[in-house]
């Protein structure tokens, strides 16, 4: 049974090429061949090198990406170029909605740079592909694992963040009511004097 070890993979990934930080071609002409890095990871993964049939949305969809987004996607593949993820067919199917959903969300909050320069952007990332590729990592259950990824997590972070920015505005609105309210009263009274 493989190992994966939440510390190694994130020591991993912080040691991403900047070859990898390049935007793709479907963002500019001399960009890396996004396509080609998502075949050949799956290749890997799957340990067929001569499969071409793999799950990878259509050249108008992939173009509609943002280059913030590719880029995490590059940076995906090279953790996905540990040596624990190579000959593992049980996550291939898992790695659509990695790279395309879920990534997808978390990137609107996460510039690219942070996945590897930050350690805990970098925790998020590997985590949340282990928990799409329905892998626990070494020495946890799957509600320390959950645990976890939901205290790195941007997508939940944002979203607490509106949640009480949201209830902030209530409040100040509900006070300026109140005191708007309170001038009327004491107008009134006043003019009735």
């Amino acid at each position: 049974m493989k190992k994966y070890d939440v510390f190694e993979l994130v020591t991993h990934l912080r040691k991403c090429p900047d070859a990898f930080l390049k935007s793709s071609i479907f963002i500019i002409e001399k960009g890396i061949n996004s396509s080609a890095l998502i075949y050949d990871t799956y290749r890997l993964v799957n340990n067929d090198f001569l499969n071409n049939d793999f799950n990878i949305p259509g050249d108008g969809d992939l173009k509609g990406i943002d280059d913030n987004h590719w880029k995490a996607i590059h940076i995906s593949i090279w953790l996905l170029n540990h040596h624990c993820f190579a000959n593992t067919p049980s996550i291939v199917d898992k790695l659509y909605v990695f790279w395309f959903e879920e990534l997808s969300n978390t990137s609107a909050y996460v510039n690219f740079k942070k996945w590897v320069n930050d350690e805990e952007r970098a925790e998020e990332m590997v985590r949340l592909l282990l928990k799409c590729c329905e892998v626990l990592p070494s020495n946890e259950n799957l509600e320390e694992a959950a645990d976890k990824l939901s205290s790195l997590s941007s997508v939940d972070r944002h979203k607490v963040i509106e949640d009480s920015y949201n209830a902030h505005e209530r409040v100040m609105k509900i006070k300026k009511e109140m005191a708007e309210k309170k001038a009327r009263e004491a107008a009134n009274a006043y003019g009735r004097e």
